[in-house]
């Protein structure tokens, strides 16, 4: 359902910093924005035809925003019509985004547009409903899962995690089965790991519903055929 830009850890540069996409005629879905993103963007001309990018932000470590200011800046002065601002970025109140958007020079509601949601609320936007949930990641900073409803699909995107909420592990009991789950999942495996190992995710994922598991954020120790071994699916980059 959702399109990579990207797909590895912090440190995995072949892959590239985690960002998906998803395109509804001439509006575009973006998630998160990491400091090589809006180089792979322009490298492979993912804008054309695009009017106007819908960003959501997961959380403000520099492999998830670190070229979202110059996506903005690009956007606002080259791409559509000029000084006109064709970018709206969404996240939870408590990232802080307008205020780390101001530090790098962009001006809130001039450069581009930009909406603070409360989690465990559901908005619209254009083409979807987007909801944010609070992630297990890092104790410095707020991190946010985000569940997805697109074309009758309801998608469930992790962000960066170490944990899988109740729902994901038995959705029949919950009352909410998802279509597909995209999640954090490395090769590392060690107490206090701020992301999920593979490990983690088998002991938590009955072998009958890894069928709807992405794995993704991967690091360089990752290995693919192991985890569609064990019955996960994996993410491929688009480009």
């Amino acid at each position: 359902m959702l399109k990579f830009i990207g797909s590895g850890s912090a440190f995995n540069t072949k892959l590239g910093n985690n960002s998906a996409y998803y395109k509804a005629g001439n509006q575009m879905l973006l998630i998160d924005c990491g400091s090589n993103i809006f180089h792979r963007i322009k490298e492979n001309n993912l804008l054309e035809g695009i009017e106007h990018i819908h960003v959501l932000i997961t959380h403000t470590h520099a492999d998830h925003v670190g070229s979202l200011a110059d996506f903005i800046f690009y956007s606002y002065y080259c791409h559509g019509e000029m000084a006109k601002p064709n970018v709206s970025v969404y996240a939870v109140h408590d990232v802080k985004i307008e205020e780390l958007l101001t530090m790098n020079g962009i001006s809130p509601e001039v450069h581009c547009l930009t909406k603070k949601f409360q989690s465990d609320t559901q908005y619209s936007l254009n083409f979807c409903n987007v909801l944010f949930e609070r992630s297990s990641h890092v104790k410095e900073i707020p991190s946010y899962s985000i569940e997805l409803s697109i074309d009758d699909k309801l998608i469930y995107y992790t962000g960066d995690t170490n944990s899988l909420k109740a729902s994901l592990r038995t959705p029949h009991e919950s009352g909410k089965v998802y279509d597909c789950v995209y999640v954090d999942t490395c090769k590392a495996d060690y107490e206090g790991n701020v992301h999920l190992s593979l490990r983690k995710l088998c002991e938590l994922v009955r072998p009958d519903l890894r069928p709807i598991f992405w794995c993704m954020h991967l690091d360089e120790g990752f290995d693919r055929q192991e985890a569609e071994m064990l019955g996960f699916n994996v993410v491929k980059n688009e480009f």
